[in-house]
């Protein structure tokens, strides 16, 4: 029997973010089938032919809920196609109905979730997701490459403790605001021990690429939460709404949003572990993190040493930094059981996909050789035919990537200035400059939406 070969729809523009790129490549890298990877709009404008395929998988950078990544007609001829179709999604906290109604009119048979298994049907509760497969998968994986690098020994690190995070939108719910609360906690209570921390929380300070993995490597200690939220905004009204009142009351706390706006919060939780968990059990960087199920990944006090969200046991914490002996032992058994484990890398990931599409090509009948019939039965021909249309669609994307890579730069440009006018200025005169910007920034919003994603959502 020929090997399967499987259309795969992302969005070109995303694979900047390193962990985007290496989900994408490791299905290109460890499956046995053949996986042709193309811009989802780029696709839409080339008119490749369905038939070449047995199985389509939509990837998690793009959403198939917004009809930017997805144009009508496109959609139209991809609810044709009778093959099994795979939907791989995160950020599973929003625009759940519309997803729910996309999954329906695209005839989704399968979904890879990142989501805590007792909240998929809280989330997924349409009866339509009755007749649809759940497979459960993560974030992120071992970046295996780590694992040969060559990293300082734990006493010679210069950073005690390090971490970065972002405030992320108050509309996630409370859960969500633990990224940014345990740095400014830790960063406060770490003066009275004379630690050399480099914690951060500001836009501007992030880190990418292998500066990243410089940083993580040079510190003896990481901080880290659980990756989630605690409000899912099914109409994605709540959404809009928190962001319009924030935007024009920027100085709103997270419970004055709470109150006003997050009814229910708490009720579902999703709490999964995040790809930083992965790279620094394998650039041996200890982990000081929030108790959780880490996906059932971690086990705390074992892998990672379990900081109270009250950070009420902070002595403890510190000791454990401040004794290599006590810190190596979580150390190693988080590189050994974690980082050197076969459980947690793409290929794992992979084949779990690959068993997947098998089980529900059979059930599908659709591995009937449809591409051979169109451009006959040469092997080489049928592979000529997917290198040209990989090629062309990445370069009818190229202006799209351009495009995008400016709005992250523009994007970066405003929020650095707005940081320095809450330094210079009082208060008051920031946040009226920074009311007009927001102002502004709604007007031009749907010109960048059209110019990156072909309309306004």
């Amino acid at each position: 029997m020929r090997r399967p070969n499987v259309l795969l729809l992302c969005d070109d523009a995303a694979r900047h973010t390193g962990t985007v790129d290496e989900h994408i490549r490791a299905f290109q890298l460890f499956s046995v089938s053949r996986v042709v990877v193309m811009d989802s709009r780029a696709a839409s404008e080339i008119e490749v032919n369905l038939d070449y395929f047995d199985a389509i998988v939509f990837h998690y950078s793009i959403v198939i809920a917004l009809s930017g990544f997805l144009p009508q007609d496109f959609f139209a001829r991809l609810a044709a196609f009778r093959g099994p179709k795979v939907l791989f999604i995160q950020d599973e906290y929003r625009w759940v109905d519309r997803t729910a109604v996309a999954v329906r009119d695209l005839g989704v048979t399968v979904v890879f979730t990142v989501v805590n298994r007792d909240v998929i049907r809280k989330i997924y509760k349409e009866p339509l997701f009755d007749s649809i497969r759940f497979e459960q998968t993560l974030t992120g994986f071992v970046p295996t490459e780590l694992l040969a690098r060559r990293v300082p020994d734990y006493a010679a690190r210069p950073i005690d403790v390090s971490y970065r995070a972002r405030r992320v939108p108050s509309w996630l719910g409370e859960f969500g605001q633990e990224k940014w609360i345990i740095g400014e906690r830790f960063l406060n209570d770490s003066a009275r021990y004379e630690l050399t921390c480099d914690i951060a929380m500001s836009e501007n300070s992030r880190i990418y690429g292998q500066s990243w993995i410089n940083f993580v490597a040079n510190s003896k200690a990481v901080l880290g939460t659980e990756s989630g939220a605690s409000f899912i905004d099914f109409s994605g009204n709540i959404q809009r709404q928190v962001e319009e009142y924030e935007r024009y009351h920027p100085n709103a706390t997270f419970r004055e949003i709470q109150g006003r706006f997050l009814h229910g919060d708490g009720c579902t939780v999703i709490h999964v572990i995040s790809p930083r968990c992965f790279e620094a059990a394998a650039l041996r960087t200890l982990m000081i993190l929030y108790p959780g199920d880490y996906s059932g990944v971690l086990e705390p006090d074992r892998h990672y040493v379990p900081l109270a969200r009250d950070h009420s046991n902070m002595d403890e914490v510190i000791s454990i930094i401040r004794d290599p002996n006590r810190a190596h032992k979580v150390i190693q058994a988080a590189y050994e059981d974690i980082a050197c484990s076969q459980q947690w890398t793409y290929r794992a990931f992979v084949a779990q996909f690959d068993a997947v599409i098998s089980v529900e090509l059979k059930q599908k009948a659709r591995i009937s050789q449809p591409a051979l019939k169109t451009i006959g039965a040469n092997t080489l021909s049928l592979e000529s035919e997917f290198i040209r249309l990989e090629q062309a669609a990445a370069h009818k994307a190229k202006s799209r990537v351009r495009a995008m890579s400016w709005a992250v730069m523009l994007q970066k440009m405003a929020r650095r200035l707005s940081d320095t006018l809450y330094r210079v200025l009082p208060a008051p005169v920031a946040g009226r400059v920074t009311g007009l910007g927001a102002l502004a920034f709604i007007r031009i919003k749907p010109l960048v939406q059209r110019l990156l994603f072909g309309r306004a959502e």
